[in-house]
């Protein structure tokens, strides 16, 4: 469905955007591209759509986007980062209008709005609307022409835990569908349950290219576990050492564990089952431009 070969995107004389990427997107299958800010995830979905000139070559469905863009793009649903709507239309008046301008049926409107879940919400206006409805409506929008590709830039860029749970379920049924969907991300640890292989990218460079549980492996996201417990801290401190072989300090008010992110909830039922008590605890989670730099070191440094 999408075939990506030998991109590059300039800037001027110094700034390379894109060096030379090449991936392939099967019908029905999900690609994750990543990379932290920059990293040139955005500039490639920016040629991919046409909207910007690049060296090398990309075709959807067999179309060439450098020669055929108005073809490509009947092909592709792309929802931009930060969708503009209206925000004094309602949900119902949005899916309507943009209906109008892909000419696609109202009725088809009406159904998206249901199937992604506002029914209940079609009469409120978009500017009321939490950041997960707003992704909701989008991808709404994104299907009026029931186009066989999806392109979805940072479709997670500001929610919540739960409103990002139900954007991996909205994934999953579209390729039960049989879309093809590449999706820019900066969330590792959702790309396991979202996505079939992953990009990443680092400065416009590919650092890894493959199944998605083979990136999981390779580049785990690293936590910052902290933990409040009830005055049981030198029997914590040598469990958690036995399960991780991350940093574990005691701050006084907190116990501080550096672990992957895989780890966390082990150490949580680790230490209830030894009847340890646990008041409070929260977590950090490493930012991806760390566990991006582990592959490069992984690659021996290549960039």
């Amino acid at each position: 469905m999408l075939s990506i070969r030998g991109v590059t995107k300039r800037y001027g004389s110094r700034v390379t955007a894109l060096d030379g990427v090449s991936m392939a997107l099967d019908a029905g299958k999900v690609t994750a591209v990543i990379g932290a800010n920059g990293a040139g995830k955005t500039t490639l979905i920016k040629c991919i759509v046409g909207l910007v000139r690049f060296e090398g070559e990309i075709t959807v469905g067999g179309k060439n986007v450098a020669k055929d863009g108005r073809g490509v793009r009947r092909l592709i649903g792309y929802m931009p980062q930060d969708p503009a709507f209206h925000s004094d239309l309602s949900v119902r008046e949005t899916a309507a209008f943009y209906a109008d301008l892909k000419s696609a049926p109202l009725v088809r409107a009406r159904e998206l709005v249901e199937s992604v879940g506002l029914a209940a919400h079609e009469e409120k206006k978009v500017g009321e609307l939490s950041g997960g409805m707003r992704q909701r409506l989008a991808l709404a929008v994104t299907l009026l022409a029931d186009p066989p590709l999806l392109v979805l830039d940072e479709p997670a860029s500001g929610l919540d835990i739960t409103a990002r749970l139900e954007l991996r379920k909205l994934v999953q049924d579209q390729r039960k569908e049989g879309k093809s969907i590449l999706l820019s991300t900066h969330w590792l640890e959702d790309v396991p349950y979202v996505a079939d292989d992953a990009l990443v990218l680092n400065e416009g460079k590919t650092v890894f290219l493959g199944p998605a549980t083979e990136l999981a492996g390779a580049a785990a996201p690293s936590s910052r576990l902290f933990l409040r417990l009830n005055g049981q801290v030198a029997e914590a401190a040598p469990l958690i050492k036995g399960l991780t072989n991350g940093a574990v300090e005691d701050t006084g008010d907190w116990l501080v564990v550096s672990c992957p992110a895989t780890r966390k909830a082990r150490i949580v039922e680790a230490l209830v089952g030894a009847g340890i008590g646990i008041l409070d605890f929260r977590v950090e989670e490493a930012p991806v431009d760390a566990a991006i730099l582990d592959l490069q070191k992984q690659a021996g440094g290549k960039r």
